[in-house]
């Protein structure tokens, strides 16, 4: 994703994308995307660089790197995740995430309600 280093991440993504309801996220720097159903609720993530999250716990998240990278640490262990790369972090365990470059992802929970949308 260079050509996105010199604008913020959310620009990589299309309009139609960009359009959906936005997700309640606890830092700055981080937009979300909302499509869900009364099952799911899958977010296309942007990141801009320097983006953290501290330590916290959930559901069941799995998705896709689409651009960029993202470090997770799960219960203490580290991984890296490129574009390309599929993730999936285990139900109630402690995580973090941190976003070095500007990156985009998809992520999909078994929750329909994990994040807050606005409506």
């Amino acid at each position: 994703m260079d050509t996105a280093r010199s604008r913020h991440a959310r620009d990589f993504l299309p309009e139609s994308i960009r359009s959906l309801p936005l997700v309640e996220l606890p830092v700055s720097g981080a937009t979300g995307y909302c499509l869900q159903d009364d099952q799911k609720q899958v977010v296309f993530f942007a990141f801009d660089e320097g983006v953290s999250f501290p330590d916290h716990s959930h559901c069941e998240q799995r998705g896709l790197v689409i651009a960029g990278e993202m470090t997770i640490e799960i219960e203490g262990q580290t991984n890296l995740y490129q574009a390309g790369d599929q993730y999936v972090v285990p139900d109630g365990v402690t995580r973090c995430a941190s976003f070095s470059q500007p990156t985009v992802l998809i992520d999909m929970s078994d929750a329909p309600n994990r994040y807050s949308v606005y409506r």
